[in-house]
């Protein structure tokens, strides 16, 4: 079962974590008889996904993959346990360690990626 990709590459099988938050933008205001009334300007989820150990390879696919300012993801949705495509999310900052530079082995360390929906 696929439920994790970024554009047409699925990443399910290195994936250990995927958490979905929504965050609300609203703006509140309170007139002179003291009722305060709240608008809701927008909703936007934040996908965080947590990417097992790699090897060079795989990780260089999946680096070519969020080079782009805007990414198109898909991912299992918790609230409708569908698989949700196509959501265009910008990745605000990576960091990729390595866990062991050998002659011929190369692998890094697990790290997560945060996607922010645009």
């Amino acid at each position: 079962m696929s439920y994790f990709k970024i554009g047409e590459h699925d990443y399910s099988n290195c994936v250990c974590e995927l958490k979905v938050k929504s965050a609300v933008n609203y703006n509140a205001q309170t007139n002179a008889a003291g009722d305060t009334v709240v608008d809701k300007i927008n909703s936007k989820r934040e996908i965080e996904v947590g990417i097992i150990p790699l090897s060079d390879a795989a990780m260089a696919n999946l680096l070519a993959d969020i080079d782009a300012f805007n990414v198109s993801i898909s991912f299992l949705n918790p609230r409708t346990k569908a698989l949700e495509e196509g959501v265009n999310c910008i990745i605000p900052s990576d960091e990729v360690e390595y866990y062991t530079i050998q002659s011929g082995n190369t692998s890094f360390k697990e790290f997560s990626l945060k996607f922010e929906e645009l």
